[in-house]
């Protein structure tokens, strides 16, 4: 049998006659035999090039991605740590100057108020009296005018000894606010102890609740104060409140806060000079109301 075969499928032909002498493979044909050659993927220059390319491709691809993600990751992140670095940098420089600069000048203007409230009550304590002298001479001459002042103490008022011990300055949303402080030490259950109340500022809720309640009983409010007895257990106790500006003959009604919102009164034992004098069964948020 002479057959002629181009070099590629020659190569191959050969390869399958060789195969076909050994009993591996089996054709009857000749046509059988080129059918055969058409089964087996011949290899193309273009098809390996395009695979190398594709591997390449995909290698380079997979390089380029990886690094540009982790580039984009390696800024991302640097940027975010950047922010938070100098997000932390201003909150020490506020925790570790700005708070501490103020605290102090809260403290020295705490101070300064403390010594004028003290001022204003000393001086009106006092009684200035004025005599007036009038000499006349002889002779035509001028008359001699002697001016002489004198302070006369008033003991029926009481200073604040010592100055806002515990005591509540300011009330949110209160114009004039009374200070309201701890005058003197806790009786509880009928015995005079060393225990006093802590105080501190009520928050504007609650200011514009007795307001309310100020308005419906026809008063005003003078102050609302938070007070707390830490450590103290008691079913009643005599609280002195100092209530600077308040009178001999002033009309206080105190009232305080319930749980659920609503207000109960307390029973006001003395008002004087400086002071209100209530019964309470525990410690809470408390308003003062001036009747008068």
């Amino acid at each position: 049998m002479s057959l002629y075969l181009g070099t590629e499928r020659g190569t191959v032909m050969k390869r399958i006659l060789a195969l076909m002498l050994a009993g591996a493979i089996i054709i009857t044909t000749p046509s059988a035999a080129i059918a055969a050659t058409d089964e087996i993927e011949l290899p193309s220059p273009v098809a390996q090039a395009y695979r190398n390319g594709k591997a390449e491709g995909d290698a380079q691809g997979y390089s380029r991605g990886w690094k540009e993600g982790n580039d984009d990751g390696y800024n991302k992140g640097y940027q975010t740590g950047k922010e938070l670095g100098e997000l932390k940098g201003k909150v020490d420089v506020y925790e570790n100057t700005v708070i501490p600069r103020m605290d102090r000048r809260i403290d020295d203007l705490q101070t300064q108020v403390s010594k004028l409230y003290d001022k204003v009550i000393e001086m009106a304590q006092k009684e200035t009296n004025i005599t007036v002298t009038v000499k006349a001479n002889g002779n035509n001459k001028k008359p001699k005018v002697t001016v002489k002042k004198v302070l006369a103490s008033n003991s029926g008022n009481s200073v604040s000894e010592p100055p806002f011990v515990h005591t509540v300055l300011n009330a949110p949303g209160l114009g004039c606010t009374t200070p309201v402080g701890q005058g003197g030490r806790l009786i509880l259950n009928g015995k005079p102890t060393r225990a006093t109340f802590t105080m501190r500022e009520s928050t504007s809720g609650k200011v514009s609740s007795a307001q309310v309640l100020a308005a419906g009983i026809g008063g005003k409010v003078k102050n609302v104060v938070e007070t707390y007895a830490p450590g103290v257990r008691f079913s009643t106790a005599q609280v002195d409140f100092k209530v600077y500006g308040a009178l001999n003959g002033d009309i206080y009604r105190v009232y305080q806060l319930g749980p659920n919102g609503t207000w109960k009164e307390i029973q006001v034992d003395q008002v004087r000079d400086g002071h209100v004098v209530c019964t309470v069964f525990k410690a809470g948020t408390f308003a003062f109301i001036k009747m008068n």
